[in-house]
């Protein structure tokens, strides 16, 4: 290394560091975030691991030598529930399953997805009561649950949303305890959290099998979704997928095509609520709209597409919301093979830990960093250096169904809000929970209050 190196390293004891990250990973990583570009980091005696601070270097990695990394352990603990699937396959399967995929989201897909997603959450509105006290969390789940089986499945799991909603919880915190462990024991090994990971991956497995069954069965009920393309796919020789292949990549889509989402919306009511001028600028938007609809006759001819469009505020709300609680809060690589990144040189199987929690968190980017402010994003992000802000993370693994996500995140927003606003029971500030996404941590629960414009809204 120069003395002009961009790696700075920490010199506090490898003991500590370990500790710290295992105490709060997101604080230690937004304490870290002023120590340099690249922070060498003592935690492990069996690899160099580094954190990766400066968008330059996570462009790198991400994209111009993407090839020169794998996932890593994140791959093998995900492997556990979803199999082979898009989140944990390596070049070049992960690149024919993905030119396998991309179709189901295609913009015409989208916007039939749409009409799904403006009626699930028009059935969760029905379903509030006002004044009754709702967690938040499982509500989103439930919802966003409906959504991706309607939409990717054509399959309708209404009478077994809390069920599968426990199931995909289940798995989400076994998978984040094994991830963030230091010691990881066989999946056959007989503990309390893996015989709970099983019988929950047997609950998913029961729906995704008997979905599978029935479109061998009636392929025509599923031409256009994800389950259709799947069912149409070849492999090299001909053959088509056999049934595990396809429950893996609906149990990914199931877990990451949900769960992510619920997520998301939770921070954004808890924002919402706590920033008031947020929260009426969301609501003075939606008012306009609705207004507009109903002036120009447009009720019932306006798509929730059009809609969609209509909403910039909106937009900017759930973007704010993905820079400060990222779903996807870090993102691990390690090296195939000596890698020279930017002039900098690395050795075989380094770790590299890039966080999009503490990134979003950079002043000197964002300057009030820690402010939820929607409307930076209304032409501010033009002087932003590229990743700087990426909650999909990027390149060849970037998120396929990112489009998708932000348009659902939207039109529930719409939806409910157009009816109501969420109250926050007690004024006790909401904790991030870094699991295998981020979440509230605990139980968040609002008050659903209904709004005066409420009254022409089916």
């Amino acid at each position: 290394m120069t003395s002009h190196t961009r790696i700075q390293g920490i010199h506090s004891p490898r003991l500590r560091n370990f500790i710290a990250f295992q105490r709060d990973p997101l604080q230690f990583l937004v304490d870290v975030l002023p120590e340099g570009d690249i922070v060498s980091l003592r935690t492990s005696a069996f690899r160099p691991t580094f954190i990766v601070n400066a968008p330059d270097f996570v462009q790198e990695i991400l994209v111009a030598k993407d090839g020169w990394f794998r996932k890593g352990r994140s791959s093998a603990v995900l492997r556990r529930t979803v199999g082979d699937g898009l989140l944990t396959t390596e070049n070049p399967v992960h690149q024919q399953q993905k030119k396998t995929m991309t179709p189901a989201f295609y913009k015409e897909r989208i916007r039939a997805y749409c009409d799904i997603v403006a009626e699930e959450a028009r059935k969760t509105a029905a379903s509030l009561r006002e004044g009754e006290p709702v967690a938040m969390h499982e509500l989103m789940m439930k919802l966003t649950l409906g959504i991706i089986a309607r939409s990717m499945f054509a399959t309708d799991v209404e009478d077994r949303k809390a069920e599968l909603a426990d199931a995909v919880d289940v798995t989400i915190r076994q998978s984040a305890r094994t991830l963030f462990s230091p010691i990881v024991l066989p999946f056959g090994v007989p503990t309390r959290g893996n015989r709970q990971h099983r019988g929950a991956i047997r609950t998913l497995e029961e729906m995704v099998y008997g979905v599978i069954r029935d479109a061998r069965a009636h392929p025509g009920r599923y031409a256009d979704t994800l389950l259709g393309l799947l069912l149409d796919a070849r492999r090299e020789d001909g053959r088509p997928l056999p049934d595990a292949e396809i429950r893996d990549q609906l149990m990914t889509m199931l877990l990451a095509g949900h769960e992510t989402t619920a997520n998301a919306l939770v921070w954004v009511w808890e924002s919402l609520a706590r920033v008031p001028e947020a929260e009426a600028a969301f609501h003075a938007e939606l008012d306009r709209i609705d207004e507009s609809r109903t002036v120009e006759g447009q009720d019932d001819a306006e798509s929730p597409y059009d809609r969609y469009r209509r909403l910039p505020y909106t937009q900017q709300v759930v973007q704010e919301t993905l820079r400060l609680y990222p779903p996807a809060w870090i993102i691990l690589r390690e090296a195939k093979r000596e890698v020279e990144l930017l002039g900098e040189r690395f050795p075989a199987d380094s770790s590299f830990l890039i966080s999009p929690y503490a990134l979003h968190r950079n002043e000197r980017v964002f300057g009030d960093a820690l402010s939820f402010r929607p409307e930076r994003f209304a032409g501010e992000q033009a002087g932003w250096p590229k990743f700087a802000y990426f909650p999909f993370g990027g390149g060849s693994r970037g998120c396929i169904g990112s489009q998708f996500a932000i348009l659902e995140a939207v039109l529930i927003l719409a939806e409910l809000g157009s009816r109501f606003r969420f109250l926050r029971t007690d004024e006790t500030p909401a904790v991030p929970e870094p699991l295998v996404s981020l979440r509230v941590k605990g139980s968040l629960t609002m008050v659903p209050v209904r709004r005066e414009r409420e009254s022409g809204l089916p």
